[in-house]
């Protein structure tokens, strides 16, 4: 039976193959930082008119995170008369940049939000309707395979080490050549490396680790391999963001870094308006997971070390990541969600 509806979409290859045809690639504007992001603003721009062009064919425009992308978006859907506009995933501009709020506040019918703090803040910006059904994450961060097999299965049973070097070419390229001189500087021979990472990048992440004992697994080999990873680690070391959040629900003891350009990162220290980074730390309301965002490698090494060594460590970052998933919802997220779509595109 045809679809009575047609869906257009900022795709990857997984969004592609359910059948979103393609306004503009994910990866195109995918960019994080404030200096970084103007190599990209030509491939942005086409991008941007690329959407616009089938938003004038549309009745609703759902718009996911990506800020700098999504706003102009959404203001451009009201002068074109887009029916109703829905904000799913909320991007989290109330930590840097409040006005980004007011306007999501001000141009969209619906936002939905997935941290629950969330809530008041737009409704205290005049929100016309604000939804949390609670974050997906609490569904989908789960692994099938037992510790004990994952670890005999990549490093004949030593402990492992995760390592998330990120999800963007970008950062990859900051990101490798960064864990490398951690590792080299960590000289551990107890514990295996593994980097959990996207089939098209395995080759540039084993080039850049080439000669360390490191092994890199990917979707092919196994299904949502960072999760499996993550599950059966003695800890990690992971690029700030998303991975974080999930290595907290997973319960796996780690600290987040992140390298930018130094002007980006003063630029950033300037005007978040948060102590914190980190989303675990954030819900938690503590600097549970140590954040390095441009410390030296040897600085970092150094507090692995000490993860790794220490188990009250390790104990007390389990203890406090039990608690996310309460803060965060309970099961059946996505089954909510779902009928929440329903609703409002009905």
């Amino acid at each position: 039976m045809a679809v009575p509806f047609e869906i257009y979409g900022i795709t990857d290859h997984r969004l592609e193959s359910i059948g979103f045809r393609s306004a503009g690639k994910i990866e195109d504007i995918s960019v994080t930082g404030f200096i970084e992001v103007f190599p990209r603003l030509l491939k942005i721009k086409q991008t941007f008119n690329s959407a616009v062009e089938k938003l004038e064919r549309c009745d609703v425009l759902i718009a996911c995170d990506a800020p700098g992308f999504n706003i102009p978006l959404i203001k451009k859907a009201r002068t074109l008369g887009v029916r109703k506009v829905v904000y799913f995933i909320s991007p989290q501009v109330w930590a840097w940049k409040r006005g980004r709020a007011k306007t999501i506040a001000r141009y969209c019918d619906h936002i939905i939000v997935i941290l629950p703090f969330e809530v008041e803040i737009y409704r205290s910006l005049g929100a016309r309707s604000v939804h949390y059904e609670g974050h997906p994450l609490i569904d989908l961060a789960k692994a099938k395979t037992r510790p004990v097999e994952l670890k005999e299965r990549l490093s004949g049973g030593k402990e492992l080490l995760a390592l998330l070097p990120g999800s963007r070419w970008s950062e990859l390229k900051k990101h490798l050549p960064y864990l490398r001189e951690v590792l080299r500087i960590l000289e551990r021979d107890d514990l295996t490396a593994v980097v959990p990472t996207f089939k098209r990048f395995r080759r540039t992440v084993e080039e850049h680790l080439k000669g360390l004992e490191v092994r890199v697994v990917t979707e092919d080999q196994m299904e949502k391999p960072a999760y499996e990873v993550m599950n059966t680690a003695l800890c990690g070391l992971i690029a700030s963001g998303t991975a974080s959040l999930e290595a907290g629900l997973l319960k796996l003891p780690h600290l987040v870094f992140y390298r930018v350009n130094p002007i980006t990162y003063w630029l950033a220290r300037a005007v978040l308006n948060v102590n914190s980074i980190n989303l675990p730390n954030i819900l938690l309301g503590e600097r549970v997971v140590g954040e390095l965002i441009n410390e030296s490698p040897r600085k970092t090494a150094s507090l692995l070390l000490s993860l790794i060594e220490d188990e009250r460590l390790r104990e007390h970052q389990k203890e406090k990541f039990g608690m996310l998933r309460e803060i965060l919802g309970g099961e059946g997220v996505i089954k909510r969600l779902r009928a929440l779509f329903l609703e409002l595109l009905s």
